[in-house]
């Protein structure tokens, strides 16, 4: 099976389908530098979308300080993917066109390829999502979505007075948190998916599993090429993080191998709603 690795928006919008999640740099001292290398490895191995958030500390500030060096260095913008979020309290205070132009500037580029909210924050993300609207059409982004929204936030939305679905929804998808409701309602209405956390952290729940093992043992495999590819076989773009440029260089294996429908429902069988990122400790009333 040959599997493009790219997904169109419905707008028209070219995504790729494997996605860097860069570090919550917090408590890290982590130095530019040492920044700046993990975004030129990614590009080494052919990753070239990125997945970040105002919430992520640093993360957008180095993000942008990298790109506009690589910028000097004769790589080109529009070969580069930029995914951003607009964070609980910047969606509590509701000023979605200047925390966007703060995001703009803080990146040091002149437009966004996918922001989305972060949440769906209680009585506020529909009015924001108006507002983000706004901002889509003035052309500072080229797509929007929402990021950990349910099929009933959704539901929501689309029944309210808006002018355009969403066209991504990044929530956390693994074989262990198959969200097959949320996957099923998203392709019917032509949504996009991104999977953040899309290797369940490789927690020993995943590394132990004898699944997975199993089927990594017969493709001569990684057990985290054996999720990734069973991602984009679903066509979800799976978000993921990995400074490593052996492991990177193994991720962009994945087109390389399949599949068989046996082993992805196998695999989709391991479903128990397990959630690494519980919703109500990042989103209260959510």
């Amino acid at each position: 099976m040959s599997i493009d690795s790219t997904i169109t928006l419905y707008n028209g919008v070219v995504m790729p389908k494997l996605i860097q999640g860069l570090p919550l740099i917090m408590g890290l001292n982590m130095p530019q530098k040492q920044f700046d290398e993990i975004i030129r490895c990614s590009l080494r191995c052919n990753i070239y979308a990125f997945d970040t958030s105002h919430d992520y500390g640093k993360s957008e500030r180095y993000l942008g300080n990298a790109l506009s060096l690589l910028c000097k260095e004769k790589i080109n913008r529009k070969d580069i993917f930029i995914v951003t979020k607009i964070g609980n309290g910047q969606q509590y205070a509701g000023n979605i066109s200047e925390c966007v132009d703060q995001a703009l500037k803080t990146l040091q580029t002149d437009y966004i390829d996918l922001m989305l909210l972060h949440w769906p924050v209680p009585n506020h993300y529909i009015e924001n999502w108006k507002k983000l609207e706004k901002v889509y059409e003035s052309g500072k982004v080229k797509a929007i979505g929402i990021a950990n929204a349910q099929v009933r936030h959704l539901e929501a939305l689309l029944s309210a007075d808006i002018n355009c679905a969403p066209h991504v929804v990044q929530t956390e998808i693994h074989p262990f948190n198959t969200c097959r409701d949320l996957v099923d309602y998203c392709k019917e209405k032509n949504i996009a998916l991104q999977a953040c956390s899309a290797l369940c952290m490789m927690i020993s729940m995943v590394k132990e599993n004898t699944v997975l093992q199993s089927i990594a043992k017969q493709k001569n495999r990684t057990i985290a090429q054996i999720i990734l590819r069973w991602h984009v076989q679903q066509t979800i773009a799976p978000v993921f993080r990995s400074y490593d440029e052996k492991h990177l260089e193994e991720m962009r294996e994945i087109y390389n191998f399949e599949l068989s429908l046996p082993e992805m429902e196998v695999i989709s069988g391991l479903n128990s709603d397990y959630r690494y990122h519980p919703e109500s400790l990042n989103c209260p009333g959510f």
